[in-house]
């Protein structure tokens, strides 16, 4: 049986053919850029994303009529306003995002701390939340909004432009701040209504685990995969990360270093906090806390604007690795928030503190590389009092190597490091299987 894995991010969309015996028969990574207009709104065009899906297809053409199963998984929250033939009307406000303060300050104060809390699991950060970039969209273009059919994410388009449904997932629901996400229950009418979204506009939510559809004809033509196969429902490509890695059991931590640096904790007992997110995980009586930062964004960006005189190749093949072999001292602290901060209600700005004349580029960017683990450092530190965590953290993502390994290790102390590679393909994997053997 073949299975084609699609694991949408937010540069790029990594593809690959796969056997249900885990082998990989092909695979491709096809990039695009996302924009930024006036240094905060950071959008999209999903046809962009989606074009770039059917470029990597073309590359798989002795595979494509194959191919016996779809299973997708998507970067979140993406939030994505579609008119009823299923074409965005607005690009897609990606998790960077920080344009919707304002709307933001208003949807905390219509349902009050307490309830979003409780029923969502998670505050309505600006951009980190899709409810308040639903809410800067109804605000800034109403007319826009009148004619818009559904409001959803990313796994909301493709399923429209796959199987023709309206579909979102649990782990894509959590984030749009309008679901029932620690009673893994429906749109809550509570917060919906306080917020004056009608919950006709939002998608139905299917288990991650299951058949969202069979491919149309459309989609077919569009693909060149056959009409008909089934399509897997999918979820978060980091909720998929944790399940392909094995993070599925309480306590267990997972830890991708990419463009992002991000962790989860699995839990069978949410307990909510400003700190982290709540998410659902891909099976019922689960959950994942997560907390996520710029990781290899900042880090880039801190090459181009300090070491100009490096190539890529040079910086992260050779100079890096040896950095990080012999440097875990310094006393520049980095704030992580190029971005701002999904984790913040109000805005912020990172910066360098700790300077002095005697500082080095070396020791700004010895703190960069630490400042980004920040999140991971708090929430680590606040679930250790509640529960009983995993020590062998699970670790994925573009950065996994031997030397940043050693480096993590230094800095984690009672932590080691297991390194994983695609866990999200794995994870898309594993819903394939569990498809397949009707579980």
């Amino acid at each position: 049986m073949k299975i084609l894995s699609v694991d949408f991010g937010t540069s790029s969309v990594k593809m690959a053919v796969l056997t249900d015996r885990e082998e990989i028969l092909q695979d491709t990574k096809e990039e695009y850029q996302y924009q930024v207009i006036d240094k905060h709104k950071i959008q999209i065009d999903p046809e962009v994303m989606y074009a770039a899906f059917l470029k990597g297809l073309k590359k798989f053409s002795h595979h494509l009529k194959d191919i016996d199963l779809v299973v997708p998984c998507v970067f979140a929250p993406v939030f994505i306003p579609l008119d009823r033939d299923g074409r965005a009307l607005h690009p897609a406000i990606i998790h960077l995002d920080r344009r919707s303060y304002a709307q933001s300050r208003f949807a905390l104060k219509a349902v009050g701390k307490k309830d979003f809390m409780a029923i969502n699991g998670n505050l309505p950060f600006a951009g980190g939340i899709s409810c308040t970039s639903m809410l800067w969209y109804k605000d800034k273009l109403p007319e826009l909004y009148r004619r818009t059919w559904k409001l959803g994410h990313m796994n909301t388009f493709l399923q429209r432009r796959l199987t023709g449904r309206w579909l979102i997932d649990p782990s894509n629901a959590s984030f749009t701040g309008l679901y029932e996400t620690l009673q893994m229950g429906s749109w809550s009418e509570k917060i919906c209504s306080a917020l004056g979204i009608h919950r006709d506009l939002l998608p139905e939510i299917v288990p991650s685990i299951s058949i969202a559809g069979p491919l149309t004809r459309e989609a077919a033509g569009d693909t060149g995969l056959r009409q008909g196969i089934p399509v897997a429902m999918g979820a978060n490509d980091t909720t998929s990360a944790a399940f392909g890695a094995g993070a599925v059991n309480t306590g267990d931590i997972l830890n991708i270093s990419g463009s992002n640096e991000i962790i989860t904790v699995t839990t069978d007992a949410p307990v909510p906090h400003e700190k982290y997110y709540i998410r659902a995980s891909m099976e019922p009586g689960k959950w994942l806390y997560l907390a996520i930062t710029v990781g290899g964004f900042a880090l880039e960006w801190f090459r181009k604007e300090f070491y100009s005189e490096m190539d890529k190749k040079d910086f992260y093949g050779g100079f890096l690795s040896d950095f990080v072999k012999t440097r875990t001292r310094t006393d520049v602290v980095f704030k992580p928030y190029l971005a701002g901060d999904r984790h913040s209600l109000v805005k912020k700005k990172g910066a360098f503190t700790g300077l002095t004349f005697e500082s080095t580029r070396e020791d700004l960017l010895l703190g960069l590389l630490v400042g980004t683990f920040e999140p991971v450092f708090s929430t680590i530190n606040i679930l250790k009092k509640r529960m009983r965590l995993n020590p062998h953290i699970f670790w994925t993502g573009g950065m996994v190597g031997d030397a940043y390994q050693d480096f993590k290790r230094r800095i984690f102390k009672g932590f080691d490091f297991n390194m994983r590679r695609e866990c999200s393909t794995l994870g898309n994997l594993q819903v394939a299987r569990r498809l397949i053997n009707g579980r």
